[in-house]
């Protein structure tokens, strides 16, 4: 009888060690493949529940992002397209920024409309105009 005892306890216990792994799918080390898309900041009036913790939470090749108003599982953006640059150059930025926490409105030229480009400004990166680039075949940066 002890044998039979220790051999439910045994199967007891390596059910409840492996019953979260099997659930969740996969080791978390790695996420999904992928990337979250950029979320340009707002205001959110109503935060929601966050919907997952990690990617293996979420169906399919979903991917546990940020969103606007909380944590959800969303389609995630291909990172092997290039990204789309829009001509001309970044206008100079002076000053300091104030702010303790500047806020990025672009990361990116894609993600900026009517050929304007993504660019540092005094606190953090927004949709700019494009400078004219002024350089001629042959001349040197």
């Amino acid at each position: 009888m002890k044998s039979s005892g220790r051999i439910v306890f045994l199967v007891i216990f390596a059910f409840g060690f492996l019953m979260p792994w099997a659930v969740e799918g996969a080791p978390k080390k790695k996420g999904k493949p992928g990337a979250c898309p950029f979320v340009r900041p707002a205001m959110c009036l109503v935060y929601e529940p966050p919907e997952c913790q990690s990617d293996w939470q979420c169906p399919k090749k979903q991917k546990c992002c940020q969103g606007i108003c909380g944590i959800k599982c969303t389609d995630p953006v291909d990172t092997s397209k290039p990204v789309k640059v829009t001509p001309g150059k970044c206008p100079v930025v002076t000053g300091r920024c104030e702010r303790p926490n500047p806020v990025n409105d672009c990361q990116n030229d894609s993600h900026c409309l009517n050929g304007f480009k993504c660019c540092r400004g005094l606190c953090g990166n927004s949709c700019v105009l494009p400078v004219k680039d002024s350089s001629f075949p042959g001349q040197k940066h």
